[in-house]
């Protein structure tokens, strides 16, 4: 049996998967595994999706399975879509009925298929867009776009809105990804702007294949020059894919380049990025501003009443622009479960547990069971990490090695205590790879700011997601912070940091003394290695007193937790 759900049309055997292995060829027919079994279900934003010209600032059901028809190197859901191994053990039965009262009970506009590919799970979203829209619910998902037409036909008359996921523009660069050609998604990306379906499409964007985003501009524009294009900047999940990660210069001059082909044009994955504004075309004045918000994914900051400009020029989306939530972010970014399934299974790492079964197992459990809902509050302190590593290992049977870890950390904890200043503390900014872009309070680098012997302005001023999502220039000047720690996977090196600074015309003690440091992404974020993070704030804000060598501490890490320091 030939499957005809996307156009890798796998060849079945009876009893066998098909590539995605959501499928199989049972008695002669093409059936699912896991019907109307779910993995995500969480409130977001309509620019979390990410649409950015419909509904803006909506609220939807995300909802999402397990695996993939494509094969992309530097997936950031990996776990979720090319490892999809140990399903049964955590996707979670939910009948359409129970969606939709999931989506009443968030008061969503509608349910959006997101994060792993609905053409592997095609069936239980045909059941989920059939009964939303009978309720009167808007429907879309975030899809490759590698549907067969039969397929797509099939999910038009259920469909409002649609992004679509490019890779690049040319058959090879498809072919990197697993597909033959690139032909089916730009033929799919024509059907469903010719039927009114609401389209944006997100381009992925590697340092070097700029040629690729321009190419897909090119197929785009000749479909509608108006179908917002958006541009995602490679993060590299690993050390060897940095080289391939666009700085955030890169995406903008590319954005400006972008602008000669299409009308409307975002850079994502971006802190402090003003391409993610909305601009008015007539008299350039900003329409909607917005933020980054995880991977993937902008937050509506400040708009227009209804998008409107004082020249009289109407920002043009499909449905009403939402009121800018107030108090806590309601919503959750795209990926943030994701997210904190990759530093759960760093943990297991550390724990000793290496099947990859068995981290996919854990997890995603964690993501069924609501444990990273608010992944926040258990990295925010070391108290709260310690706690989650203990949960963790109980759920692998590592008890003792979370014990050593404990120890450990602990340990490091208490000798940084005793050798820190009482007295001279330094005043630090804390940021998130750019000088306007402020760590909220509860982030794990403020506490190590302040165990280091320093002063945390971001706790002591109580930097929260809602109220501090960005910062100005004249704040940062009154602040005058002694020194300015930058942290994040996306950070420039402190030259190109510095220069920033200077360009936005910020004036501090920080800059004038050269107190710039940038923080190692993986010691820096309260996750995997606590202690070493610790140690390299010490570092940077007592270097009289602290001269961690963080290679060698972290090679003694490596052999308390295999039990054999003495």
């Amino acid at each position: 049996m030939r499957c005809g759900y996307c156009e890798r049309a796998c060849d079945m055997q009876e009893g066998q998967n098909g590539y995605c292995r959501m499928y199989r060829n049972s008695m002669g027919a093409i059936t699912e595994n896991y019907p109307d079994r779910y993995l995500n279900i969480y409130p977001v934003s309509s620019e979390s999706i990410p649409m950015i010209h419909f509904y803006p600032n909506g609220i939807f059901l995300l909802i999402s399975t397990m695996g993939c028809n494509f094969a992309c190197d530097g997936c950031i859901s990996e776990f979720q879509t090319t490892r999809p191994g140990t399903l049964q053990e955590v996707l979670v039965p939910h009948p359409p009925e129970e969606i939709l009262s999931i989506a009443r009970e968030y008061s969503c506009r509608g349910i959006t298929f997101c994060l792993n590919e609905p053409a592997v799970s095609f069936p239980t979203f045909l059941r989920v867009a059939k009964a939303a829209k009978s309720a009167g619910l808007l429907v879309g998902c975030s899809s490759n776009g590698y549907m067969t037409p039969e397929t797509l036909q099939s999910l038009l008359p259920y469909l409002d809105f649609v992004n679509i996921g490019l890779k690049g523009s040319s058959d090879e660069r498809y072919r990197e990804c697993g597909a033959v050609s690139s032909a089916p998604v730009y033929r799919n990306l024509k059907i469903l702007y010719d039927n009114g379906i609401s389209v944006e499409v997100s381009v992925m964007y590697l340092n070097g294949r700029e040629q690729e985003v321009t190419g897909a501009a090119e197929r785009v524009r000749a479909i509608s020059p108006s179908i917002p294009f958006q541009v995602m900047r490679f993060m590299a999940t690993h050390p060897d894919l940095e080289p391939i990660a666009p700085t955030r210069a890169q995406g903008e001059a590319l954005c400006t380049t972008l602008r000669n082909y299409l009308d409307h044009v975002y850079l994502f994955n971006t802190p402090a990025t003003t391409e993610l504004d909305t601009r008015c075309p007539v008299c350039g004045k900003i329409l909607i501003h917005r933020v980054f918000f995880g991977p993937m994914a902008a937050r509506v900051l400040s708009c227009h009443p209804d998008g409107i400009c004082s020249c009289g020029y109407r920002f043009p989306c499909t449905g009403t622009i939402d009121p800018i939530f107030e108090g806590e972010v309601q919503v959750l970014g795209g990926y943030r479960s994701i997210m904190g399934a990759r530093v759960a299974s760093g943990i297991l790492a550390t724990l000793g547990v290496t099947d990859e079964k068995v981290i996919d197992r854990v997890s995603n459990t964690l993501i069924t069971n609501g444990y990273l809902t608010d992944f926040s509050t258990h990295t925010g302190s070391i108290d709260a990490y310690l706690d989650m590593v203990r949960y963790l290992a109980t759920l692998v049977h590592r008890e003792e090695r979370a014990d050593r870890l404990a120890r450990y950390i602990l340990d490091v904890r208490d000798e940084v205590q005793e050798k820190a200043p009482v007295t001279g503390k330094p005043r630090v900014y804390a940021v998130l790879s750019h000088p306007l872009f402020p760590l909220y309070a509860a982030k794990p680098v403020n506490q190590l700011i302040e165990i280091a012997g320093g002063r945390s302005l971001n706790r002591e001023l109580g930097f929260t997601e809602s109220k501090n999502p960005e910062y100005s220039v004249e704040e940062i000047n009154r602040l005058d912070p002694e020194v300015i720690l930058v942290s994040g996977h996306f950070a420039p090196p402190v030259s190109d940091f510095i220069t920033t600074c200077r360009d936005l015309g910020i004036h501090c003690r920080a800059l004038d003394t050269n107190r710039v440091y940038m923080l190692n992404s993986s010691h820096a974020d309260g996750t995997i290695s606590w202690a070493l993070g610790l140690m390299d704030v010490a570092n940077c804000l007592h270097p009289a007193q602290f001269r961690y060598s963080l290679a060698g501490e972290q090679e003694r890490y490596e052999r308390e937790m295999e039990g054999t320091l003495s």
